[in-house]
């Protein structure tokens, strides 16, 4: 059996003091009609977005990276390139995810209340995908090369939609984190923050298994993978 897996590797870093940088945020549809972000243009259809919180002014727009590796697989039959991709794919899986999700928050005393304050919050996500590439294409005919890019497009649609649920989780730790309220010391801010993204994380580890139980891990976002 085939198939698509992710892993999740969730990585938090404190700083007191540390300042907030800005990334751009690009928006597209993917072949469902879905919208997707990306840290790059995904589309011609692309479209430089910003992202702000609901009930609130403060902008949402957590520092992304996506880069994607590949794994070179040979054949000139789709029954030798499949059992390449099975001996050759990360963790015995066709394609994989791997997100690090993190935080930077910066606090100082209020001299007006005299209470900790969070005065620069940054949430951070890494994404990795990992898919196969064919190395000899040009021993394939025409209709090998079709299906071939059906499988890729769908393997990539996938680990895509895990990519956008760790950049909506990278979005919600922001949010969260700017309505944390004062507290009369930092250390007790601290803690708080570190609860609230720890509960975030865990939220999100559910909604990549159920994007995964959903999809059946990939197999059922494409026809390709029906076979």
């Amino acid at each position: 059996m085939t198939g698509v897996k992710r892993f999740t590797a969730a990585l938090a870093t404190a700083l007191l003091g540390a300042g907030a940088a800005h990334a751009q945020v690009h928006m597209c549809k993917d072949a469902q009609g879905r919208k997707v972000y990306s840290d790059v243009p995904c589309g011609p259809d692309a479209k430089v977005v910003k992202l702000v919180s609901s009930g609130t002014s403060l902008t949402i727009n957590p520092s992304a990276e996506v880069k994607t590796e590949y794994y070179d697989v040979r054949g000139s039959t789709w029954e030798e390139l499949k059992r390449e991709i099975d001996a050759k794919g990360p963790e015995g899986w066709w394609g994989t995810e791997q997100s690090n999700i993190g935080y930077k928050i910066g606090l100082r005393e209020d001299k007006a209340s005299g209470q900790c304050i969070p005065h620069s919050i940054q949430a951070t996500v890494a994404s990795k995908v990992r898919l196969p590439s064919w190395a000899n294409r040009f021993e394939g005919n025409a209709r090998l090369q079709g299906y071939w890019d059906n499988v890729l497009r769908t393997l990539d649609l996938h680990e895509r939609g895990h990519v956008k649920i760790s950049f909506e989780g990278a979005q919600e730790i922001e949010r969260a984190l700017k309505a944390l309220a004062p507290r009369a010391d930092c250390s007790d801010l601290m803690g708080e923050a570190d609860r609230t993204v720890r509960a975030i994380r865990e939220r999100v580890a559910r909604r990549q298994a159920m994007y995964d139980d959903s999809t059946d891990h990939g197999r059922q976002q494409w026809t390709p993978y029906r076979d």
